[in-house]
């Protein structure tokens, strides 16, 4: 996540309505003009993910072929050669960039960002490990549904141990710079797709894309086997324009997500089959009730997974965000997502938000606004 550093079954895709669907403000701004800053600060970016080369001078891309190859191989053996359980402990929480007068405008607006919002009966998150759903009757846009994996034999009926194992640890770089973030997979028809924050595939404003990424769901660094459903690499990386060009800055938040198409792991299973896939949901509302999950570094060293609940509200510390307070969520957890009716017996639900960025001494973490461009950029994902 960023304090500005950091504190993130088959169905269908909907079609997408046109950007500012469902807006009813008016503005000053001629509407052509008004048109093309929507289209402007929606914009999508994707690469190939890069590839760090093992003496760490320079990074590559994948050719089809290559691509091809790598996933009917399950990763490309150099990368996840590199991610051993040793040096998958060794990652540092990844650093995002920031703005110094973002910060500071953090401490300024921290207290009315911790005032209760309307409506709502607590103003305060509880920190958990185990966590019931929440529910909510507001309207929005349902772009995927949940998919459970196609393998859930031996599954534990537990319901304060049904953690989601479709949350996982993203791990970054390597050759001597690893670092990491939370992550999660989203349901669509590729069963390809893991969402996260847009600070974890792009550094953002003057930075680059980043390399060898490779996502582990359920990771748990006190197991033995601290990979239990396999390692997917990244095989294509996408985020908004708006965060590459502003990220770290108050434009650039609202549009810090980033989301990765994989290659299958080892076992040659798609990530949705291997651990099931969240749904996705946009509407316009900024309060409701989430369960977050992610890999925070300030509880346990990162070692396992922690979630939280509570009741968002909009944000006053960077705009068209939602705040959580209460947490304790530091840096790690950037990524991490945001679950809107979180099932225990499922342990999958709706991403309707990712951890983006923190105020100080992490009282509170923020996450992008879910609109139209977020399912947008699920569709260009998947395909």
């Amino acid at each position: 996540m960023a304090m500005a550093a950091a504190v993130a079954a088959t169905a269908t895709v909907t079609c997408i309505p046109a950007w500012g669907a469902g807006d009813t403000g008016r503005s000053a701004v001629p509407a052509a003009s008004t048109a093309a800053a929507a289209a402007a600060d929606a914009e999508i970016v994707s690469t190939v993910a890069p590839v760090l080369r093992p003496n760490g001078t320079s990074s590559r891309k994948y050719s089809t072929n290559e691509m091809q190859r790598v996933d009917a191989e399950g990763g490309d053996p150099a990368v996840l050669a590199y991610w051993t359980p040793e040096r998958m402990a060794a990652a540092k929480p990844l650093d995002a960039p920031g703005d110094p007068a973002l910060v500071k405008k953090m401490a300024q607006d921290l207290a009315a960002d911790l005032t209760p919002a309307p409506g709502t009966t607590a103003g305060q998150a509880s920190t958990l490990r185990s966590a019931p759903a929440g529910s909510s009757t507001d309207g929005g846009t349902i772009v995927t549904h949940p998919a459970e994996p196609e393998d859930t034999g031996g599954a534990s009926t537990n319901a304060i141990n049904r953690w989601p194992i479709s949350t996982g640890k993203l791990f970054i770089g390597g050759y001597g710079s690893g670092s990491y973030c939370s992550a999660s997979a989203l349901n669509t028809r590729s069963k390809r797709v893991v969402i996260t924050a847009g600070h974890c595939v792009h550094s953002g404003r003057g930075g680059s894309w980043h390399s060898n990424l490779v996502f582990v769901p359920k990771f748990n660094g006190e197991a033995e086997n601290k990979s239990p459903y396999g390692r997917f690499q990244a095989r294509t990386l996408h985020t908004f324009r708006t965060w590459i060009e502003k990220g770290g800055t108050n434009q650039g938040w609202s549009r810090d997500v980033g989301m990765i198409t994989t290659f299958a792991n080892g076992q040659g299973q798609r990530v949705v089959s291997a651990v099931g896939g969240n749904g996705l949901k946009t509407d316009k509302y900024y309060a409701w009730p989430t369960t977050t999950f992610g890999y925070p570094h300030n509880l346990d060293n990162g070692r396992v997974m922690w979630g939280c609940q509570g009741w968002t509200r909009k944000s006053g510390v960077a705009p068209r965000t939602s705040l959580i307070s209460g947490c304790n969520f530091g840096e790690g957890s950037s990524g991490g997502p945001w679950v809107w009716h979180y099932s225990n017996t499922t342990r999958l639900g709706y991403v309707r938000g990712v951890t983006s960025y923190g105020t100080p001494k992490n009282r509170s973490i923020g996450s992008p606004h879910f609109d139209s461009a977020v399912r947008r950029l699920a569709v260009q994902t998947n395909n």
